[in-house]
């Protein structure tokens, strides 16, 4: 058992590159062997060095991979969004589709920070691979502060909360049904949008501002 019969180089690449997914979403960096990963591609083990050189090789091709399926979905929901505010909505949106499309992606994504610092080698190469997510919300902040939609000093702030919520939705998706995560994405648009949670406070008290006369002793 080396390549499928029949398979091509592409799609073999292909498919070791969805089984990785799979398999390091479910049992990490460290407790995947390549032995897991061709075993469900339906190949030997040895043959997945001929399309990678080490396992970090193949987690980083496999972040890359993962990438290229959510930047085109990404790039299309922003393209037409008329102010941040509704680009970051679209994004949001995109993601949940995207989540409910395959799962996995949260699983494997969410758990990409956490490999980083386990894995010195995981994190140097990570470091040499700009992400595609990362410049698309950067520039998409950068065209708000143009715009006077987000202030210059505040761009970075929004950049690394939007990216915060983002990888914590990952993270909680991992751990919930399909449907179940979309509600909640849900609610946080409704929340974003100010629909979910109101201001009931009471209104400020004012003094009487008219003048009083005085009493007659």
């Amino acid at each position: 058992m080396g390549r499928p019969p029949g398979a091509s180089s592409d799609v073999t690449r292909a498919r070791i590159l969805r089984a990785a997914r799979d398999r390091f979403a479910l049992t990490g960096f460290a407790g995947t062997t390549n032995k897991d990963i061709a075993d469900l591609a339906g190949i030997t083990a040895a043959a997945i060095y001929q399309y990678f050189d080490s396992k970090t090789d193949l987690y980083v091709a496999t972040v890359r991979d993962a990438q290229a399926e959510l930047v085109p979905a990404f790039e299309e929901a922003v393209a037409h969004a008329p102010t941040t505010r509704a680009a970051l909505r679209a994004l949001l949106s995109a993601s949940a589709v995207l989540h409910r499309r395959d799962p996995s992606l949260a699983g494997f994504l969410s758990a990409i920070p956490v490999e980083m610092r386990r894995e010195p080698a995981v994190a140097e190469a990570m470091a040499a691979d700009p992400s595609p997510v990362l410049e698309l919300v950067t520039n998409m902040v950068e065209r708000g502060v143009e715009a006077g939609e987000v202030a210059h000093a505040d761009a970075p702030r929004v950049v690394a909360v939007f990216l915060a919520c983002t990888m914590g939705f990952s993270l909680y998706a991992a751990t919930l049904e399909s449907d179940d995560f979309g509600a909640t994405m849900d609610a946080f648009l409704a929340l974003l949008d100010g629909g979910l949670v109101r201001d009931r406070s009471p209104a400020p008290k004012h003094r009487d501002a008219r003048v009083r006369r005085p009493t007659s002793p």
